[in-house]
């Protein structure tokens, strides 16, 4: 069993919650019952709070203490605007040498995405989305342009997730998706591009209409 220290244990419970959607953006995270509930000191679950900061799911605040992220629409779509010209990049340069994408790879989680849609599970639906983009970024070289591409992706899933509920938008995420994927793997860069523009102009759209007021 591999070694896995007290906070990095309490980084992944944490995160689960916040995925699973018992703490809800913006939602406060005390870290004394936290640590009672883990059954563990004070200190790795702030060391835990403090790697879910530079993963993008948690802020922390002078005088109000950790919470989960909560993104307005405004500052979404600024995510948005940042996450569409990184990956607008990112697959105009693969599909520069698509013989070093596993384009068999992304079919696979791009054929899950699409079986997952009719359940109806938004939270479900969002984590194989998240896979696909992250499926893109193992095939680009640059890391250190990857690691803070991952930070800003996984920053907005909370907000991301609402967006699933319009059918409409989700229920062309896989042909978008088969778009991407297609360009790249005949080596068409423009195409390439234009098609991750379109995916993120449709995103956008639903995110304006689907975005709960109260975020």
């Amino acid at each position: 069993m591999p070694d896995i220290s007290l906070a990095d244990q309490s980084a992944n419970r944490i995160r689960k919650l916040i995925e699973q959607g018992r703490f809800k953006p913006g939602a406060h995270l005390n870290i004394d019952l936290l640590a009672k509930e883990f059954g563990v000191s004070q200190t790795p679950v702030r060391e835990a709070l403090k790697k879910l900061i530079h993963e993008g799911l948690v802020v922390y605040r002078p005088k109000v203490g950790y919470s989960v992220r909560n993104l307005t629409l405004h500052e979404y779509l600024q995510v948005c605007e940042l996450l569409q010209t990184l990956e607008c990049h990112l697959v105009r340069e693969l599909a520069k040498t698509p013989f070093a994408v596993d384009i068999e790879g992304l079919r696979a989680v791009n054929a899950e995405f699409a079986a997952c849609l009719p359940r109806g599970d938004r939270r479900a639906v969002g984590r194989v989305n998240d896979r696909f983009h992250e499926k893109l970024y193992e095939n680009y070289p640059n890391k250190i342009m990857m690691e803070h591409l991952n930070s800003l992706w996984r920053g907005a899933r909370a907000p991301r997730d609402y967006m699933y509920d319009n059918k409409l938008f989700a229920g062309r995420i896989a042909a978008e998706h088969e778009a991407i994927i297609s360009a790249i793997e005949r080596g068409d860069p423009a195409s390439a591009e234009a098609a991750m523009n379109a995916h993120y102009v449709s995103g956008r759209e639903s995110a304006i209409t689907s975005f709960p007021v109260e975020a």
